[in-house]
């Protein structure tokens, strides 16, 4: 029979050895880089994600990395549009989204040595050169002709050119000082008369003024439009529209097809047509 020291010494024995046991054990799971942990929940040997090695990450790590990868890679779709230069189409471009998550799904799930791509999500644009060439029916024209001094007909014509062409979907407002401004040397505005003294883009009223009534013709909801404090001898009375940097004339496209602004100036004439599909 064992006798008691026997015992205790061996239960001793076995109490040091359990406690180095656990000691062993904390020191491979958490030294450092934690191998045990990353060996059994890290990305397996040999796996790269477009090429970049990612043996041993966690998932947060890798989760990092992707991040990082999209970050570089995402960009937005752009639309079609017109080169107000050259009156040419600019074909669209679709645009890159990384899926993250299931980029990193696929990483933490792959097989030792596989080599994994991003979870790539395309973005088609809204406004495509097929659209673009499909609006090829005018619905509404109008005209106004003001005259003036030299700064007010090249204001016109600056205002006329940053509208040609513009395209709205279904439901978009038309903002004109959205499209048109701001109005400043650096775009190509000049002093001119404006109602109680000078200002830069005076005159641009008339062209807010053609294009309200071309909407009006082409049946559009008038979101916003305001009259002028005096009256003005392009349009009959109740038809103009006043803009300044604080007041705005809008109008929503309250069709379901696209549709596209054209317009142009000279000498003190304006136009302003409105195409859809």
């Amino acid at each position: 029979m064992m006798s008691r020291r026997k015992v205790f010494s061996a239960v001793k024995v076995t109490t040091v050895l359990l406690f180095f046991a656990v000691l062993v054990f904390c020191a491979l799971t958490f030294n450092v880089g934690g191998g045990v942990v990353r060996y059994f929940k890290g990305v397996k040997r040999g796996v790269t994600l477009e090429g970049v090695p990612l043996a041993g990450m966690l998932e947060h790590e890798v989760r990092a990395e992707v991040t990082k990868m999209a970050a570089t890679l995402g960009r937005a779709p752009r639309n079609a549009r017109l080169n107000r230069e050259t009156l040419e189409i600019v074909p669209e471009e679709k645009g890159l989204l990384v899926d993250v998550e299931a980029t990193v799904d696929a990483v933490m799930a792959a097989a030792e040595g596989e080599e994994v791509a991003l979870v790539l999500i395309v973005l088609e644009p809204e406004m495509t050169e097929e659209i673009y060439r499909s609006i090829n029916k005018k619905i509404s024209s109008f005209s106004t002709s003001g005259g003036g001094s030299a700064g007010r007909t090249d204001n016109l014509y600056v205002a006329a050119k940053y509208m040609n062409g513009y395209v709205l979907a279904p439901g978009d407002v038309f903002s004109f000082n959205k499209v048109t401004g701001p109005r400043t040397f650096e775009r190509g505005y000049s002093m001119a008369p404006v109602v109680g003294g000078m200002g830069i883009g005076g005159g641009v009223c008339q062209v807010a003024t053609t294009v309200y009534n071309a909407a009006l013709l082409a049946g559009m909801e008038i979101v916003e439009r305001h009259p002028h404090s005096i009256r003005v001898g392009y349009v009959p009375p109740g038809r103009d529209a006043t803009v300044t940097d604080f007041i705005d004339f809008k109008f929503r496209n309250s069709t379901e097809k696209f549709i596209q602004i054209r317009s142009g100036a000279g000498g003190g004439y304006v136009w302003v047509q409105i195409w859809s599909q």
